[in-house]
């Protein structure tokens, strides 16, 4: 009797692992075809910002009334807080059997560990993003996370409020993290 609970729970625990590496996969394969329609629109995108006048620093400085809080080490901490906040909820929702939050939590939290892995928070241009591009990323981010639940169909179920609250923490962040500090010196803001 013992040897066939341990099987029997042996066997729940491998069923559950293999429906999250399928929920991982899935999320794994939208995050490819996001990344897809991103490369491919980047160009007309490109141009109708230039006509509107946007660029990295757009979102950033939006907020410069705002009392900056957040340094740009601090940022990177928060940054792989909310990559492990992500991954460990497509975890928890997958192990739940809640396949659509799953794969939502999973692509954000690919899209913020992306993106964190290729900023420059130092300023040392050692890596392609930008600490201002970064804070624009973010509000793309923010704005996907407030959306999952509607894009994934489940609004109107309990996840939702996980996205939600996550969206709302990051226009927080976003309001009181100090951009021009993690700029190269040349491209500061000088202090009016």
């Amino acid at each position: 009797s013992n040897m066939t609970n341990r099987n029997d729970a042996t066997q729940k625990v491998q069923d559950t692992f293999n429906q999250a590496s399928d929920y991982a996969r899935e999320a794994a394969d939208r995050v490819t075809e996001i990344s897809d329609r991103i490369e491919s629109g980047m160009r007309e995108v490109g141009e109708q910002l230039r006509d509107l006048d946007i660029n990295e620093a757009t979102i950033p400085d939006a907020f410069r009334s705002v009392p900056k809080l957040v340094s740009p080490k601090t940022h990177a901490w928060l940054d792989f807080a909310v990559t492990t906040y992500f991954l460990g909820l497509g975890v928890w929702f997958a192990i739940r059997g809640k396949g659509r939050p799953a794969i939502a939590a999973f692509v954000n939290g690919a899209m913020v560990g992306g993106v964190s892995a290729f900023t420059d928070y130092d300023g040392d241009r050692k890596k392609p993003i930008s600490f201002k591009m970064h804070g624009t990323l973010d509000a793309v981010q923010a704005t996907t996370a407030a959306l999952a639940p509607v894009l994934h169909g489940f609004a109107g179920e309990p996840e939702a409020m996980y996205f939600y609250g996550q969206a709302a923490n990051e226009v927080a962040v976003i309001s009181t993290t100090d951009w021009d500090a993690g700029m190269p010196a040349k491209r500061r803001r000088r202090a009016a």
